[in-house]
């Protein structure tokens, strides 16, 4: 065990500001990391390393129809409120480090490494999976492909390594060599990934990736699948695959990779759990949809759908948390159907919150604080049953960074 200095707090905030859900990535993650590759692509051909960040519930003013004749907005809160948070209670943080990735707890304010992964000077990005976290390089590597049209570059890309960290593990394991346009991605169970591969580096994405699922030891679990032109992988959502346009990445195609039929199209598409897909249709006065994939079901929610925007699912898919701008945190139950508004979670535009499940549970974890600021910050959980929130003020900087910079296991 090593604890941190002060030192280490400018590495770590350069790390990748991740949802700290436990399932695999929500749509805006999905979404941004399409974003994020025509970004590297550029940086790449710069010579420019980005750093990715996915920034969660960043809640701004919005005004929804219907209702009651509209009243002066009241300011937002500054701070989440409710009973305080028990002592020793103890949650860990997938956390950069100069030495690469370690478990940061809360309860000892040490950091742990995670052994099994090289040291880079620009550090990991964390991706969420079923049953743990998949880490790759937040280096770009250099593009060997021109740019087209003036715009950025549109092959695949030289691959990059790939490991899969389990939740709470104190090793990692790696999974290969993938191109880093698409890379790897969370199948709908433990265990398992998706990965893509390209015939060569200067492949063009416009062409056709293959899929395949494979452990996550790199142990291929079946064939490879050949995408359809013009995608990206997404998430595993049950047997199939979610997939984002590459050119519009608000754009979603669930595809059959067995049959190789695309069963649906989506836009606007919030959170994916491992058999679900919850969605925004476009118009004012429509509500949140979530569609049961396996069973082919779908459901209308409460949640008002123009304003939703951040949202994610425990990962046995049952309850759907989401947070629309200027409004508190609400849990949907699909087994249920019930909504409910948890007390003292809306904040005003300054704050940043993030939010997502503990692994294996039920219990929804929320971290808050002021943009650009280290301190004070807030950690926070609520469970089904409780009518408030359970809080803790973070008033050390080195914490209350990794509260930022971190994915909780």
């Amino acid at each position: 065990m090593s604890s941190f200095d002060e030192q280490d707090l400018g590495q770590r905030v350069d790390g990748a500001l991740a949802a700290i859900t436990s399932g695999p990535a929500p749509a805006a993650a999905i979404v941004a990391r399409g974003r994020r590759i025509r970004q590297r692509r550029r940086a790449a051909r710069a010579g420019v390393a980005v750093v990715a960040a996915v920034a969660l519930a960043i809640p701004v003013y919005t005004a929804v129809r219907g209702g009651p004749p509209a009243q002066p907005a009241r300011p937002l809160a500054t701070k989440l409120s409710g009973l305080p948070m028990p002592a020793g209670t103890n949650f860990q943080f997938l956390v950069n480090t100069g030495n690469g990735p370690a478990w940061y707890s809360t309860a000892t304010r040490r950091a742990e490494k995670v052994t099994g992964l090289p040291a880079l000077t620009a550090g990991y990005q964390f991706q969420p999976a079923y049953g743990g976290w998949i880490a790759s390089n937040l280096a770009v590597p250099s593009s060997p492909c021109p740019l087209e049209n003036g715009g950025p570059s549109t092959c695949a890309g030289r691959p990059r390594q790939y490991y899969f960290i389990a939740d709470g593990s104190p090793a990692a394991t790696r999974i290969g060599a993938e191109y880093w346009a698409d890379g790897a991605v969370a199948y709908s169970r433990p265990g398992a990934v998706w990965v893509a591969t390209y015939p060569s580096a200067t492949f063009k994405i416009r062409g056709s990736a293959n899929a395949q699922l494979v452990s996550t030891t790199g142990r291929p679990l079946g064939p490879r699948y050949r995408l359809p032109a013009n995608t990206l992988l997404g998430t595993g959502v049950g047997s199939d695959l979610l997939l984002v346009n590459s050119a519009q990445q608000n754009l979603f195609i669930l595809w059959d990779p067995a049959t190789g039929r695309i069963l649906r199209h989506f836009a606007n598409v919030i959170a994916t759990g491992p058999g679900q897909i919850a969605w925004s249709p476009g118009c004012r006065t429509c509500r949140v949809q979530i569609m049961n994939v396996p069973a082919g079901t779908t459901m209308t929610t409460p949640v008002p759908g123009p304003a939703a925007k951040n949202a994610t699912f425990s990962d046995d898919g049952r309850l759907l948390a989401v947070r629309s701008p200027g409004r508190d945190i609400e849990v949907f139950d699909t087994a249920s159907r019930t909504l409910t508004a948890i007390p003292g979670t809306a904040l005003s535009s300054g704050h940043w919150q993030n939010f997502g499940w503990q692994p294996r549970t039920h219990r929804l974890v929320i971290a808050a604080g002021p943009n650009n600021q280290p301190r004070p910050a807030q950690l926070a959980y609520w469970q089904p049953g409780s009518t408030r929130l359970r809080v803790a003020t973070i008033h050390n900087p080195v914490e209350a960074s990794n509260l930022q910079t971190g994915n909780i296991g």
